[in-house]
């Protein structure tokens, strides 16, 4: 039976060709019809699993068939123990009852309406930069959920977790929701049958054939490739999305008539022309003006991130082709993946954070290596670092997908992108819901089994929110260009800055009297537990950092682990220690050795005893694999 091109191949029990579900059966069917999230788990699931008439669902995806067809991979069994309420827990957004949205004036409310809308939008165009199967895999499991089937209903809610066919659990475990889909390196920005080797070999050609323009094109943040015979072609974002693009940029115009902040509706009209305009510079004016927006009453934003794509920064690999890429001046630069964050401005949560502002130049002043090159902050002539808390309405693309976490926070643009190129500078956006649903777990367990009792004193959930704040001012500070040199470990490398850098202020600014000695051990403390692992994972880039920094404040003696998995924390050496492995970071970048920086990670990411113990200690009390996001008043936006 064919299906959008889909070659379907149904497998249906007796039970279902008869139309003979379980009263049980029916319930759960009838729930999810009526509420996709709603599933919850229950006795019920029990009787399913032990039903001999259980049904399951058949698709396969194939490379290089022209009509490929899928098959579900997981059991049902594992399917609803992992959307189970305790193990996919909720993330929930904004609701509409909330003071923040109800104190908006109207005309805000109604552009919220169409930032909800634009977001969704663009939630398609994360879904195909991702796997270019991923909308027609999920279509197929709308119908067949919508059927009755239960494989497909329950992953189904597991894809619109993780936001696609796949995802890493909290635990770091791989999740490939159709059998042979597994993650490919350039995702879906490269044809998923090019391997790094033809990639290469395919540039050098193109290169050698005087084609530079379009190997430039190939290799820059903004566009999708595509086989064009033997060579390799790129299409630019706005052309290959331009349906979803128009579509957003309508809305982001019909939010600037009704709302109320000018600087805001300026930014939402430059950003719609860059969604309708293959210009990059279109894009870096939308992103000075949105990078300036200090007290705007709403927030909204297109994130262009770098993290997925594996297969641009491998030409760093290749000599060869590094030398024709510098001789002939082409640049490169992993893709951009799209997320979009809806919500509104939280004064009282923004106030806290602008409240480290006066102590940037003392952070830059810290920062090893300073006289090495350009800093990115604010002076009292140019202020180029903005910080806002937000309450969010709705997060979608890759700022929605729950991949083994989600982000609490951003600081943007990145320092590849144009805007930052010509001076503008940063701003940081902090997520309220996010931080809250992430902290609000009961942590008295993980402390018994992770901290020595005489510390459990330091620890507190606020304290993380003060960590973000520095990592986030971190990511401002430092070296800047040639960061591309570093290949795939460029994100490993300035996030492992990012967290070092953190901790390396913290004894100037207690000296400086913004930090009391007792917050910078709460500070310690609270990113020391709050972060551990529950499993190895080498391929992310945050986990990496993760266990890099681990290992190394182990080996330094700033963290001792005892033979039942509990850390104690030696204070005087963790600051110290800290300093060394900024510079260590720094060094790095500035050099832009992909070499250097592959022997230095090589020797820190690596998952020792320490790291193992404490990770079953917390996988005893802490049962939860993925989270989903819950958007009460971004759906109520949308239904009216």
């Amino acid at each position: 039976m064919e299906v959008a091109a889909l070659k379907i191949e149904r497998i249906h029990s007796s039970s279902i060709k008869n139309n003979s579900l379980s009263h049980n059966e029916k319930q759960i069917v009838d729930q999810y019809k009526n509420d996709e999230v709603g599933l919850q788990n229950s006795l019920d699931y029990l009787a399913i699993i032990n039903k001999s008439s259980m049904n399951s669902v058949s698709f396969k995806c194939s490379l290089g068939m022209s009509q490929p067809y899928f098959e579900i991979n997981l059991p049902l069994k594992d399917l609803i123990e992992r959307t189970s309420s305790e193990s996919l827990t909720d993330f929930k957004m904004l609701d509409s009852n909330s003071e923040a949205y109800k104190n908006l004036a109207d005309g805000d409310k109604k552009a919220l309406k169409h930032l909800v809308k634009a977001a969704r939008i663009l939630d398609d165009v994360y879904l195909k930069q991702d796997n270019s199967h991923n909308l027609e895999f999920k279509e197929f499991l709308k119908k067949e959920a919508a059927r009755g089937n239960m494989r497909a209903i329950y992953t189904l809610k597991l894809f619109n977790a993780q936001k696609g066919i796949n995802a890493k659990d909290v635990n770091g475990n791989i999740i490939n929701l159709a059998k042979d889909c597994d993650v490919m390196p350039g995702k879906g920005f490269y044809p998923e049958d090019l391997s790094k080797e033809e990639f290469h070999s395919i540039l050098k050609k193109m290169i050698k054939d005087g084609e530079v323009k379009e190997v430039s094109n190939i290799l820059n943040q903004r566009s999708i490739v595509e086989r064009d015979g033997d060579k390799l072609k790129a299409i630019d974002y706005t052309d290959y999305f331009k349906d979803e693009f128009m579509a957003a940029a309508d809305e982001l115009i019909e939010a600037a008539r009704t709302s109320t902040d000018e600087e805001f509706n300026k930014f939402l009209l430059l950003q719609a022309a860059a969604l309708m305009t293959n210009n990059p510079q279109v894009d870096a004016e939308a992103d000075k003006i949105w990078a300036g927006m200090q007290y705007t009453p709403l927030e909204f934003t297109i994130s262009r991130e770098c993290y997925d794509d594996r297969m641009t920064p491998t030409v760093t690999e290749d000599s060869e082709l590094m030398r024709l890429l510098e001789k002939n001046h082409i640049s490169f630069n992993a893709k951009d993946t799209f997320g979009v964050r809806v919500g509104i401005v939280n004064k009282a949560g923004t106030e806290y954070l602008l409240s480290i502002k006066d102590y940037l130049p003392l952070m830059a002043e810290n920062m090893p290596y300073n006289d090495e090159y350009e800093q990115n902050f604010l002076s009292s002539k140019n202020d180029k670092q903005k910080m806002v808390d937000v309450d969010i309405v709705e997060m979608t693309g890759q700022k929605g997908a729950y991949r083994g976490g989600v982000a609490i926070a951003s600081n943007l643009p990145n320092n590849d992108k144009l805007a930052v190129k010509q001076g503008g500078g940063h701003r940081n956006v902090y997520h309220r819901q996010m931080r809250e649903a992430k902290y609000k777990d009961n942590f008295q367990q993980k402390l018994d089994l992770l901290l020595d009792e005489s510390q459990h004193k330091y620890f507190d959930v606020d304290a993380l929110h003060d960590f973000t704040i520095l990592h986030e001012n971190i990511h401002s500070l430092g070296p800047k260009n040639g960061l591309e040199k570093l290949g795939v470990l460029k994100n490993t490398i300035e996030e492992y800055k990012a967290d070092t850098g953190s901790l390396t202020m913290l004894d100037p600014l207690v000296q400086a009297g913004f930090y009391t000695p007792e917050r910078a051990k709460k500070i310690i403390t609270s990113l020391l537990v709050g972060y551990v692992q529950k499993g190895s994972d080498f391929e992310d880039a945050h986990r990496r950092r993760n266990i890099m920094q681990y290992n190394y404040l182990i080996e330094n003696g700033a963290i001792e682990v005892n033979d039942k998995g509990k850390m104690k924390i030696n204070f005087e050496k963790v600051v110290p220690t800290a300093k060394k492995m900024l510079a260590d970071a720094v060094r790095i970048q500035l050099d832009g050795d992909s070499k250097e920086a592959q022997d230095y990670v090589d020797r820190y990411c690596v998952w020792t005893k320490e790291l193992d113990l404490m990770a079953k200690n917390l996988n005893g009390v802490d049962k939860k694999l993925n989270s989903q996001i819950v958007t009460p008043l971004a759906d109520k936006l949308v239904a009216d």
